[in-house]
């Protein structure tokens, strides 16, 4: 997942990187952070942004022009727009804007706005999983578990299983957004769908996983923090 951070003011730039990092510390996930000082340096950047935080007020290419332009091309992008004036809450919903943030920023804001940026981004992320000549496009959020076979991998949802043949390392690349983690040599598990925590993990559809001694603390406070920050 990439973030981008567009402001024309360094000092904002560098408090947005900051509370990133932060982010990033605190919550089990990876993500690459990128800093543009204009419009036109996002909009004439080539890769792939998943969440941008984009300041209303610049010069040159304003935060508006710069959304709007983004969405001739770009409808999945999340766009958080910062500022320090409500009057432009309105004009936000003309380039489906996700949500503002306030100046000065509060680290709490980020916070649940970062929450509810990632989850929204989750939700149609999907994957894909082939193995031999059975293929299948699969949304990330309802992948239960993956479980290593001999040399290919299981990955179950809860209406069917899919073979892979992604190792588990490659799994673990792919499930990096701070809902997946490895309980076991042979498992990758979605806390969204973890019911209790014993030996093993009992998942919601009744099937048990394999927990790894060394990894079950761990694993115990991961999901006390995935709770807390996904709580309804």
């Amino acid at each position: 997942m990439r973030i981008g951070i567009c402001d024309d003011e360094q000092i904002l730039r560098r408090e947005l990187l900051g509370h990133c990092i932060k982010y990033k510390e605190q919550h089990p996930m990876e993500f690459e952070v990128v800093g543009f000082s204009s419009g036109e340096e996002v909009v004439s950047y080539s890769e792939q942004i998943d969440i941008l935080f984009l300041d209303v007020q610049m010069n040159g290419m304003d935060g508006l022009q710069t959304a709007k332009k983004i969405r001739e091309t770009n409808n999945q992008m999340i766009i958080i727009f910062l500022t320090g004036y409500t009057s432009y809450l309105q004009d936000g919903y003309h380039v489906k804007a996700f949500r503002y943030l306030l100046k000065p920023l509060k680290y709490e804001d980020f916070i649940d706005t970062m929450n509810a940026a990632i989850e929204e981004y989750q939700k149609d992320t999907k994957v894909f999983v082939a193995r031999n000549t059975s293929s299948a496009f699969i949304r990330i959020k309802e992948i239960m578990y993956v479980e290593a076979q001999d040399h290919y991998t299981v990955v179950r949802t809860k209406a069917a299983m899919y073979e892979s043949d992604n190792s588990m390392a490659e799994w673990e690349i792919i499930l990096n957004d701070g809902s997946f983690y490895r309980v076991h040599k042979s498992f990758i598990v979605n806390m969204e769908y973890v019911q209790e925590i014993k030996k093993t993990i009992l998942m919601d559809n009744g099937e048990k996983v394999l927990l790894s001694l060394r990894k079950s603390t761990k694993f115990i406070q991961l999901c006390r923090e995935y709770r807390r920050r996904n709580a309804r």
